[in-house]
């Protein structure tokens, strides 16, 4: 018998049944993912603006995640305790201010920052007025017989801002300095800092070098999506901040809450060179540029994913 028909007696033909594994193609699934904050485990999660999202079945070789509507917690303070404190100086006399947190317009926060002034023992009675047309406040000391010189320490006291080494940009923003109109130096009255150089004034008067800013780095917030140790990153950012998946423009008292689909605006991770091989746990936050958790006063966040994989 020759070499040949041996080989084929001893054949099984199990390779005349089975497919070609080469050949057969992983089928293309959609599967819509409905996440609601209220289902998280509050015991591990107490606030909203942090969660873990555990799916119904792990999902594999996961090619994109795309963002097709979602209800996000739009109402924010203007100033929370992040960054509500700051190091005033009256005379030889150095303590630390803390504003109320909570919503404030123009008005309201600089009564709210005479008020703080006015309740910490100091000697001088502050008054603390913005100019209509500038919108640039001014803060005026009267006592008898002479008000004290005071001054802000934005830049030597603490808390104080934080400066990126190499971009000199702002990583984080720990006082109410920018909302106020101020910058990171140290103020003292007498010397007006508005007219792009020190000039000389009345010694009880300082005068805030810009307008107003209370929308500040709140007018954005960033929505950060992990997958099992797994960053969806989908927007890239400067200035070594973290990246995000996506970033939600929202005007500061304008919305309780702001809403997306998919007709308006596209946000879609895809994952490459190679997709996600599985996918149990979703974690969700909401932070500022800086990569704090927002305060969204626990409100309800509602996210509805569409996720593309292969089965």
């Amino acid at each position: 018998m020759s070499e040949t028909e041996i080989t084929n007696e001893t054949s099984s033909g199990q390779h005349v049944l089975m497919k070609d594994q080469s050949k057969i193609k992983k089928a293309v699934r959609h599967t819509t993912v409905v996440i609601n904050s209220r289902d998280r485990i509050y015991s591990s999660y107490p606030n909203s603006n942090k969660f873990r999202h555990t799916l119904r079945r792990p999902l594999t070789n996961v090619l994109s995640i795309e963002l097709v509507n979602c209800t996000i917690p739009a109402f924010l303070y203007t100033i929370q305790e992040e960054w509500n404190k700051f190091t005033f100086k009256e005379e030889t006399t150095i303590k630390v201010i803390a504003l109320t947190p909570g919503f404030y317009t123009d008005s309201t926060l600089c009564t709210e920052l005479q008020t703080q002034l006015n309740s910490s023992g100091f000697s001088n009675t502050y008054t603390v007025a913005q100019d209509p047309n500038t919108r640039i406040i001014s803060i005026t000391a009267t006592a008898s017989p002479s008000p004290l010189s005071f001054s802000f320490l934005f830049s030597t006291g603490f808390p104080r801002d934080k400066l990126g080494l190499n971009t000199i940009a702002y990583s984080s923003i720990n006082t109410p300095a920018i909302h106020l109109g101020f910058g990171f130096n140290d103020y003292s009255s007498g010397i007006d800092y508005s007219k792009g150089k020190p000039i000389a004034t009345s010694s009880n008067v300082l005068v805030a070098v810009l307008p107003m800013d209370l929308g500040c780095f709140l007018t954005r917030m960033y929505l950060n999506i992990e997958t099992d140790g797994k960053n969806l990153d989908r927007m890239e950012r400067g200035g070594g901040r973290k990246d995000c998946f996506h970033i939600f423009n929202i005007v500061p008292g304008a919305n309780e809450y702001i809403n997306l689909d998919s007709i308006t605006q596209s946000s879609v991770f895809e994952s490459k060179p190679a997709p996600i091989a599985r996918m149990a746990n979703l974690q969700i936050s909401l932070t500022d540029e800086f990569d704090r958790l927002l305060n969204i006063h626990m409100r309800e966040v509602n996210l509805t994913l569409e996720i593309t994989h292969l089965e």
